[in-house]
């Protein structure tokens, strides 16, 4: 029988394809992406990796695995210590401007309420998958692009290869692991609506750092 987690990936690889090419992904991919944009993306993306530090600390209180609840502790110490020290270190070298940067950060909150909101009413299960659609979103995306032979800015650069390698590709496939140990009380079906559902959060999320364009005014002759 396949693992859980390969047939949920199996069943969304069209889901995953589709956000791997809104335009941030595109453009960050081929080192096209403006400065105003990638400040929105650091200031949102700082943010989410608090929110992520957040559940994934609750997926280590939650385990009875000791190995399962060890891999989401070294998740957390990946987040709030190598993670958080590059947006510190980065960020005060794309400020952006203010009123850019507030309008990307409340469109971007679609992803943690959905992430939150999943965790709160149905516990560990609905938040493993969430975390595990979003990462391994990163780890493909940032995997395909840090091969490729273009030209980047070093700190967009540094945060595609950040996502390439271990220890965060590690975490990724402990976090395939643990859905793959959820119990089969729990249909596929839900389980691949929960990760579909985060992937469209997070399109929502890598779509703030751009601003809404105006409705097209029409005029009545």
């Amino acid at each position: 029988m396949t693992r859980r987690s390969d047939r949920v990936l199996a069943a969304c690889a069209a889901a995953l394809g589709r956000s791997a090419g809104v335009r941030f992904v595109r453009e960050a991919t081929h080192g096209t992406i403006d400065d105003d944009a990638f400040a929105a993306y650091l200031a949102i993306e700082e943010r989410f990796v608090r929110t992520a530090t957040r559940v994934t600390g609750y997926l280590v209180w939650s385990s009875t695995d000791w190995p399962e609840s060890a891999a989401h502790a070294r998740t957390v110490g990946g987040l709030v210590g190598e993670q958080l020290d590059w947006f510190r270190r980065v960020r005060v070298r794309w400020p952006g401007g203010p009123d850019r940067l507030a309008d990307a950060v409340a469109r971007s909150e679609v992803l943690a309420s959905h992430v939150l909101r999943l965790t709160t009413e149905h516990g560990a299960p609905a938040a493993v998958t969430a975390m595990f659609a979003a990462e391994t979103l990163y780890a493909g995306w940032c995997g395909r692009a840090s091969a490729l032979p273009v030209e980047r800015f070093s700190d967009l650069r540094d945060w595609i290869d950040l996502h390439a390698a271990p220890p965060f590709t590690e975490g990724v496939r402990a976090l395939a692991a643990s859905v793959d140990a959820l119990p089969e009380s729990i249909d596929d079906r839900t389980v691949i609506g929960w990760f579909r559902d985060t992937l469209l959060a997070e399109d929502g999320f890598h779509d703030s750092v751009y601003p809404l364009l105006p409705d097209p005014v029409t005029t009545i002759p």
